[in-house]
């Protein structure tokens, strides 16, 4: 018989081993997409247009919305720590596939760039319930922890990209690939979680959740913040890198400054929402921050050269934050772990759905108008209505996949 010792000895381990589990799957949902930007010129070079490097970003945040409409159910059918398995095994087989080199190149990097995106789309939406099933009691704590991990990996995601290209075989393309064997190697660690048989649940209609959801006014609330402060997030992170190097700064300059942006953004990541998660109200905080990302990137584009970096700063706190939030805010608005697992689905299907025009259309403008003022202009735009949604996503109130309020 176990000692009572033995046992709490035991669980103690378990929670490190869970908590740890989670921090690695959160550093794997965001490099494979951030290790474009600092390269987009790079890319530029050998014959990509701006258009078709902003569809690499685009086409997964097409995928976070469809494949993460459909993960909640995936996760209550297969259990949320094998489907997040599964995330980790796409994201693995894209990485891969999407830096085959060769005459079908252009077909491989679709290929992948959709299994990638389906892959952390599982990892996007099943976390928070994850966090809402195992932690009850610390929903702002861990949620802290797993956003900072989530900016920690974007972070090594720009700042590794061009040591990576210019060290490794292959350039940019091994570069992009290395992603999948961190993904690789998680999943590895990740799988003793994954040992314990789900919960058998009887079949139903797998979308009845964010159905019954998405008929309560809030959920859209919450589904439209997180899609704005998604659009800032990505449009900004695809070709921010670009646009420092377009006001003077070197390539690893800017990636540098980028990857700097997202070190110390984990710090607000870290401390916001839990601080957040303590009032009863994230109305404040999540304007508070979405308003610094609109002035933070009419900084970049009108500051002079200068002070430049200290727009970009600002705007890793700001957008590090309303990420962490956003996450909170669907926790928080959640009643119980099925109702966080379906608002997560809606929310962030809503949500990316609306976001992927994001990169490509900053893109499309920046080439059209000859400069970056009118896209990050648009950006800034986007910022604004963050602000105006999350207000109203962050007041208090929760929502029931059982109940139908009509506010």
């Amino acid at each position: 018989m176990a000692t009572p010792h033995a046992t709490a000895s035991s669980g103690k381990w378990h929670h490190v081993a869970l908590i740890g589990g989670i921090l690695l799957v959160a550093m794997n949902l965001r490099p494979a997409i951030t290790g474009l930007s600092p390269l987009a010129e790079r890319m530029n070079i050998d014959g990509l247009s701006r258009q078709v490097i902003g569809s690499l970003t685009t086409i997964p945040l097409i995928l976070f919305g469809v494949v993460g409409l459909w993960a909640g159910w995936i996760g209550r059918r297969i259990g949320l720590a094998r489907a997040l398995g599964l995330g980790l095994f796409l994201l693995t087989v894209g990485c891969l596939v999407r830096s085959v080199p060769g005459d079908a190149a252009t077909l491989w990097r679709v290929a992948g760039t959709v299994l990638i995106g389906g892959g952390i789309a599982l990892g996007n939406v099943l976390l928070p319930g994850l966090v809402k099933s195992r932690y009850p009691n610390h929903v702002g704590l861990l949620t802290s922890l797993y956003a900072t991990a989530m900016n920690l990996g974007a972070a090594f995601g720009i700042g590794l990209a061009v040591p990576l290209a210019n060290g490794l075989p292959g350039g940019w393309n091994s570069s992009l690939a290395a992603w999948g064997v961190f993904a690789l190697a998680t999943l590895v660690i990740w799988s003793p979680q994954m040992r314990p048989p789900p919960t058998v649940r009887p079949p139903g209609n797998p979308l009845a959740g964010v159905r019954s959801v998405a008929r309560q006014r809030r959920a859209w609330q919450v589904a439209a913040f997180m899609g704005f402060q998604a659009t800032v997030f990505y449009s900004t992170v695809a070709w921010l890198p670009t646009v420092l190097q377009s006001r003077g700064m070197t390539e690893a300059t800017a990636a540098d400054w980028v990857s700097g942006m997202q070190l110390l953004g984990c710090a607000a990541s870290l401390v916001v929402p839990t601080l957040a998660g303590r009032a009863r109200s994230q109305s404040a905080w999540v304007v508070g921050c979405a308003v610094l990302n609109a002035a933070s990137l009419i900084g970049v584009l009108f500051l002079p050269v200068g002070w430049v970096g200290v727009a970009v700063v600002t705007f890793g706190l700001g957008v590090n934050s309303a990420f962490g939030l956003a996450l909170l805010v669907i926790a928080l608005r959640s009643k119980n772990p099925e109702t966080a697992a379906s608002l997560s689905s809606m929310a962030q299907a809503c949500g990316y759905l609306l976001a992927a025009p994001g990169p490509w259309l900053v893109g499309l403008l920046s080439t059209t108008s000859g400069g970056w003022k009118l896209a990050f202009g648009l950006v800034a735009l986007f910022a604004l209505l963050a602000a105006l949604a999350g207000y109203f996503a962050g007041r208090p109130g929760e929502l029931s996949v059982d109940e139908d309020p009509t506010g």
